[in-house]
């Protein structure tokens, strides 16, 4: 028992590294399984010969099922079907819970095209981010008083580091410690100590969960080990919304690292795993459909248009016309060809003189992602 006291301000937080054995055997064993699962998807990513760029539009609609697992873990519900529709609405016909979930995406492909540009975030990059999730709480904590507590007892069970100065200079400790090439067997444990590192900080007054959610993907993509940053763990904490909070307090109050960062390794070794097997069935539906193009209509067939169809979930007549750069005419005609096969649906939009085209098939791997 260290002499943690949660009414305290924790303005002692150590900086990093923790004076952790990251030779543990239990750690280093469970380090190289996590190590090989990511290296399979990894793996995965690669098999396109696609840009860096490119391949995050194709991936982003895997962004949402991220965003509203990792918005629910802070109790902001909505569903991944929603926020898909909701990316076609104009911005008054949102709710504020899509547009939270709307801006996660939206700060996670900002994070991925920062670190796709520089290699590497800085502070005024997390800042950034923090910014684009909550547009009118952006910026650091400068004021004192911040607590948090049990939203049922009320109790206070932390009191993060006070002061800007200070906070500042703990992100810049963590600056260089996310920055830092880590060796491979300690890459894993090194982000679990990072989440928990960037959430004892606390930085911002609002965020502070998703924005280091965020932050983990971004690492290991930084680190080598991803060259996208689609490797998602808000599902599973999510799911497993009360071991996650223990072990984050448990490091705070006992300086349990060990049981933190298996938690954290083997929470991403198994999302590793899920995540090949929904790219397995996405790159399969891919295929599928580029078949039935190819042997259906030819002259319709391109990698744009089988790109549009794979990077959109739900888009419009309007979309697709602007998109692919056909007139109105020619959209028509291309999406009746591909309702004709079921590679698309038309459905009305709720509440709205329109339709919505889907590609059945596709949403359905999205929705179980």
């Amino acid at each position: 028992m260290n002499d943690f006291n949660p009414l305290i301000p924790h303005n002692a937080l150590p900086q990093l590294p923790p004076n952790i054995n990251m030779h543990d055997p239990d750690l280093l064993v469970l380090a190289m399984e996590t190590v090989r699962s990511v290296s399979q998807l990894r793996t995965r990513l690669t098999l396109s010969k696609r840009s860096i760029a490119n391949t995050l539009d194709l991936l982003s609609p895997l962004f949402v099922p991220e965003a509203v697992a990792s918005s629910g873990i802070e109790n902001i519900i909505t569903t991944n079907d929603s926020v898909y529709i909701a990316k076609i609405k104009e911005d008054r016909e949102l709710t504020p819970t899509e547009k939270e979930a709307l801006n996660y995406t939206k700060a996670l492909e900002r994070g991925a095209q920062i670190v796709n540009n520089k290699g590497f975030l800085a502070t005024n990059d997390y800042i950034s981010l923090q910014g684009i999730l909550e547009p009118t709480k952006k910026g650091l904590r400068n004021h004192l008083g911040t607590t948090l507590a049990n939203p049922h007892t009320k109790k206070i069970y932390y009191t993060p580091p006070e002061g800007e100065a200070l906070i500042r200079n703990m992100l810049s400790n963590y600056e260089k410690y996310f920055n830092d090439k880590a060796p491979i067997e300690e890459t894993y444990a090194r982000m679990a100590i990072l989440h928990y590192q960037f959430e004892a900080i606390h930085p911002f007054m609002d965020g502070n969960g998703r924005t280091g959610r965020i932050l983990m993907p971004l690492y290991l993509t930084i680190q080598g080990e991803l060259p996208v940053p689609v490797l998602f763990i808000s599902q599973y904490i999510l799911k497993h919304r009360d071991e996650y909070y223990k072990r984050l307090r448990d490091v705070t109050e006992n300086n349990n690292w060990k049981d933190w960062i298996l938690y954290i390794m083997s929470t991403t070794k198994e999302q590793a795993e899920y995540t090949c097997k929904i790219l397995e069935q996405i790159q399969k539906n891919i295929s599928t459909v580029k078949q039935l193009l190819k042997d259906n209509f030819k002259s319709m067939y391109s990698s744009e248009l089988v790109d549009f169809l794979f990077s959109t979930a739900y888009f419009t007549e309007k979309q697709f016309t602007e998109e692919l750069k056909v007139s109105r005419v020619t959209a028509r005609k291309y999406l009746g060809l591909l309702e004709s096969k079921n590679i698309i649906e038309k459905k009305r939009q709720s509440g709205k003189n329109r339709y919505l085209y889907v590609n059945p098939k596709y949403i359905n791997i999205l929705l179980g992602a």
